[in-house]
């Protein structure tokens, strides 16, 4: 495909089949460099390096109730800098950030989707645990891991919901 430059010394007639072709790559371009940052973060490949490197390397496989544990730490990973950004806010003088909605609004996804359940590696096989420390994290090879759906026990995740509903902003 031919490369286009901008001049600057030369002015291109707006509806012209130059300006077209022009518009056409940078649409492209875009287009490309929009579908490459999409690929790089797939939220399931995310969690699954997440659970790679959070699981000890000198266990052969995991509990119950370590795995319980290792999802408590990956819905409360972000609860650092949300703190850090509800303590700016200086007494209710600054709205919130948009960064701060965002991870309550991830953070109470995930805490739904755990309630029904969490699809996770399976970190109770050790051959796949195996596979899992071998995995180079490209999405294409995804499918040699086994996953699981882990559910949250009642008495636990209601205690947690209950405490996000609780979350009151003080306006002054």
């Amino acid at each position: 495909m031919k490369q286009f430059t901008k001049r600057a010394d030369k002015i291109i007639y707006p509806s012209s089949r130059k300006a077209v072709q022009l518009q056409r790559v940078f649409l492209r371009t875009e287009r490309l460099q929009k579908k490459k940052i999409r690929h790089v973060t797939q939220p399931l490949v995310e969690r699954i390096q997440w659970f790679r490197y959070a699981l000890d390397e000198s266990l052969p496989c995991a509990t119950k109730s370590e795995i319980y544990d290792l999802i408590e730490m990956y819905i409360s990973r972000n609860d650092c800098e949300l703190d850090q950004l509800k303590s700016l806010h200086r007494n209710g003088q600054r709205p919130k950030a948009a960064r701060e909605d965002m991870l309550e609004a991830l953070k109470k996804k995930e805490l739904a989707e755990f309630k029904n359940g969490l699809e996770i590696p399976d970190l109770m096989n050790p051959k796949n645990i195996k596979i899992l420390r071998e995995w180079d994290g490209d999405s294409n090879s995804l499918s040699q891991i086994k996953l699981t759906r882990i559910i949250a026990p009642n008495s636990n995740i209601e205690s947690i919901v209950k405490e996000m509903e609780n979350i009151v902003y003080i306006k002054k």
